[in-house]
Order: C-alpha cells, then structure tokens, then sequence
C-alpha cells in the first residue's frame, strides 16, 4: 500500500483515509491479543545491554528490575522486598520470596549477582557498565539477600537498582561475553515469538509477582511507516501505540469514535548533537550559531503542532535541580551570521555555503521533517545540510561509529540529574556511554563526579545548576523540546496510563474491554 500525506484537519481527510483501509488486510487481533504498533525494530532485548529506547521498554516486560518507578516517577521496591543503606557505601537488598523466573525456577541472590557482575566485566562491553562504576563488589549474603558495596558514596545509586533487569545465572554462564539475548526473565510478560524486523509476541506470565496480568498476549509489531501504523488503528487491525506517530495525524485519529488520543507532560528531550572531533564544530562559536539558527518555538507550535514544549535544559522546569536562571538561546540569524563570520566562516561572495555538514537521522515521519526543516533554517545563515536518513540499526550504528556531523535523538525517562554523566562525562564516550559527540571537559568531569558523591539533595541542586550552565555555555548538545507523551489507543483498550519518562510498564495491568 502506498504512502498517504494527510494535509490537514477535516471530514474530507478522514473520509479519504476510510477508503483506503479495505487495502489493509490485517484482521483485527482477538480479544485475548494486545497489538502495540513501533516504528523500528529493538536492537537487544539483552538486559544487560538494551541500547535503545525500545529495547529498554520491552525487556522491562520480561526481565524485572529490584526496583521499579512508579506512574510518577517515584523508586518503589519490585523484585526487592526492601532495601537500605547499611552505611554510605553499603547497601542491603533483600529478595522478595514469591518472584519465579518463567521456567519457575526462584528468582535468587546469586542470579542479582550474576547480573551486575556481568555488566561490569570489560569484556562483555555493556554501556549500562558506566553507570555502575561505582560499584567495588556484589556479592550474596544469603539465599535472598545481596550486597551492593560502593567505591564511594554514589548518591544516583538507586536510580541504577531500577534500570537493570534480572536474568538467570545460568543462562548468564551460558552465554559468556556473547552479548545474545537472554531469553528467561521474572517480569509480567515471557518470550513467544520472534520474527526479526517484524513482530515479537510476549506471552501472559501466570505466575507474575505483581498480580494477574491484563491480557494473554501482547504482539509488538514493527510498522516503519506513520501513515499505516495510523491507517491500522484507525481499521481496528491494532490496538495501540505511544510517541510514534506524526503530530498532523492526531487530530484526525481523535474524530474516530473508536479511538481515544491522550497526552500529557514528559521528561523526553529531543536533542541535537555535535560531532566536536570535526572542524568546525570543534569551535563553540559555529556550535552556537547553528543554535540560534533553529526557530524551535516556530517547529514546536506548527509542525509539532504544539506536542512539544521548547527546552533550554535536559531537566525538566519540575525537576528539582532544574537551573532557571540558565542562558537561553533565541533564534536569532543575524547574531549566527555574526559568530560564523567571526569564526572565519565568511559567506563566500558567489552565494555559495560557508560549509557542508552530515546530518543523520532514521526513517521516521517526524523525524525526517522537522529535519528538512533544520536544514531550510541553517541554509538561512549559510550552511549546507546533507540530509541522510536510514532505518533505525543503520543510523544508530552510524552514530555509535562517529560517522555524522549533526544528530538528533530523544534523551529518553531523564529522573535523575546523573544523566547528565551519560552523555557528557568523558569516561563515557563509547563504547562505555552516550557520550558520541566526543565532549570532554575537566570542569565537566569534576561537577558530575563531585554530583555523584553527595546525598545532600540541596548540594547536589547546585552542583548540577552549574553543570547546566556549563553546557548551555560549552553547547556539546542542544535541548531542543520536551515531546509530550502521545498515546493513541483503541476505545476498548482499559487500564493504560502513562509515566513521564514514556515507558510502557503499565502493560502488565491494560486488558481489552467494552469500550466506553
């Protein structure tokens, strides 16, 4: 079935729409089956790995962390029964008794274990290994009990209790450094099927820790084009998707009586990222003024149609370490001619580009557009913008390679200031981090470590209030806006409910129903 570009809002749209979907021949899924439509394919559902944002979501459904946030972002116990700081660099875990792997083995101590241990060995590689650089040792106490002992006081480390999912032991011994997908979890949901590049069925966990699970199936189907994923909920053939349809469809999908479109605030940050190993991206002065070139209040209110909120920080304004007197950069061409002029970057007297830069971005719809628009708004300064886009593995394997001069991605479930040792520290360049535009700072390094070794919830707001001035001032990355949380969902879906960071947990308890 070919593409179709929706214009704008009206009945005319919507009856156009309608007669095409007799072309798409999917059934509808039984009532027993859950369809959740993405746009590319998950990378690893290795928990050990998850590199991308929706390997990270789906393996939360198979392999359950200690801990685990609730719909507010709140840390609550999950696999862990409690949990406690025996002193600041010692911290007691106690295993709940009722949590079974799915081949109904009991979750235990030295399964924990073999999981951290794993990531924090060089060899296998894991990016999740920065992130637990604090830990000296794990090791079991009891049957059910473990120990995390500390380098140091590590202040984010409860936030890493929540982001690693549990897997067996002997499935860890089995697969070495190999990094493959560990198939056996304790979550709500277990591996069924898996056709590569097209779908993934989960299975109904009937003995899940955390109470009966909502539906018997969930099938994660991979739709790369937005028009179809829209056409194949608006026919009923799926039941829902979450961020991953373009803004100029949602008001066409909400006239349908069958479905309900719901949205609310988010900690997801689209960025834009700088290659600062290539000249002249090296200069902060080129990194600025193609800043303030992009007109991210004209992108957020028209082409995002207002599902974005302009962003001057990677924290949310809610946040509690959220700097409000940080410097903000306004689109301002003239003042970009200005600083590439200034950065030996003169517009060349034949009206020719001052220079050429790479931008990479994957398939998507959205992403694509608001790229071609990127691309019109630094032409307006003098820049040439080659737009490359490719699907998701090849782009995000180029960008991991070094291989662009520009980016954008989406800083995904930002809860903690630590966030900002992702993508900034230089221990994490790759392949230990997030950090792939190469940044490296000893001021940096000093705020985020010194952010990391404190409780003090107040010294910890003024050390990351200076990290955010010090990249607004330094620009490795640009926050562009905070994308709102979109869910369209069948009128018959009951029981999802959305968290700030986008994640889809709340699939354990959604079922199928009477719609209202």
């Amino acid at each position: 079935m070919g593409s179709l570009h929706i214009a704008g809002p009206g009945p005319l749209a919507i009856a156009l729409i309608a007669s095409l979907l007799l072309s798409c021949g999917r059934p509808a899924p039984p009532d027993d089956e859950l369809v959740f439509l993405i746009g590319s394919w998950p990378t690893n559902l290795d928990p050990r790995f998850v590199p991308d944002a929706w390997s990270e979501k789906i393996a939360h459904l198979v392999f359950s962390p200690l801990l685990i946030r609730d719909p507010r972002g709140e840390l609550r116990p999950h696999l862990a029964e409690s949990h406690e700081f025996a002193s600041a660099t010692e911290v007691i875990v106690r295993l709940r008794d009722d949590a079974y792997f799915h081949d109904r083995t009991p979750v235990r101590a030295s399964d924990v274990v073999a999981t951290y241990r794993s990531i924090l060995d060089p060899a296998l590689g894991s990016v999740k290994r920065l992130s637990l650089d604090a830990i000296s040792d794990v090791s079991e106490v009891a049957p059910r009990t473990v120990r995390f002992s500390l380098h140091r006081p590590h202040a984010p480390f409860l936030q890493v209790l929540a982001s690693i999912g549990i897997a067996q032991e002997s499935e860890i011994l089995a697969n070495g450094t190999a990094g493959d997908v560990l198939w056996t979890g304790s979550g709500p949901f277990l591996f069924e099927e898996i056709d590569t590049g097209a779908h993934l069925l989960l299975g109904r966990n009937p003995e899940w820790f955390g109470g009966r699970v909502g539906v018997e199936h969930v099938r994660f189907r991979v739709v790369p084009d937005a028009t179809v994923r829209s056409l194949e909920l608006l026919r009923g053939s799926a039941d829902i998707t979450q961020n991953d349809l373009p803004p100029h469809v949602l008001d066409h999908l909400s006239a349908s009586p069958d479905l309900v479109v719901e949205t609310a605030e988010s900690t997801l940050v689209k960025y834009l990222a700088f290659n600062l190993e290539r000249p002249p991206l090296d200069d902060v002065r080129v990194r600025r003024a193609i800043a303030m070139a992009i007109d991210r209040e004209a992108i957020t209110r028209h082409k995002l149609r207002g599902f974005a909120t302009v962003a001057h920080s990677f924290l949310h304004p809610d946040s509690w370490a959220y700097a409000g007197d940080i410097s903000v950069l306004r689109h301002d061409p003239v003042g970009a001619r200005a600083l590439l002029d200034e950065a030996g970057l003169p517009q060349p007297a034949d009206g020719s580009a001052r220079l050429h830069l790479v931008f990479r971005t994957s398939q998507d719809e959205t992403a694509i557009a608001v790229a071609k628009i990127l691309r019109r708004d630094l032409a307006a300064v003098g820049i040439e913008m080659e737009l490359r886009s490719n699907e998701w593995g090849v782009f995000f394997a180029d960008i991991k390679q070094g291989d662009f001069d520009l980016y954008t991605l989406s800083g995904v479930g930002i809860n903690d200031p630590d966030w900002y040792s992702f993508v900034m520290h230089s221990d994490s360049q790759p392949p230990s981090g997030a950090n792939r535009e190469l940044y490296d700072d000893a001021t940096m390094d000093a705020l985020l470590e010194a952010g990391r070794s404190t409780s003090a919830r107040g010294v910890r707001a003024t050390l990351y209030r200076q990290v955010q001035h010090l990249a607004a001032r330094d620009l490795p990355l640009v926050p562009l806006w905070y994308q709102h949380n979109v869910t369209v969902r069948g009128a018959d879906v009951q029981g999802w409910e959305m968290t700030p960071g986008g994640g889809i947990d709340a699939l354990a308890h959604t079922s199928k129903g009477a719609g209202p």
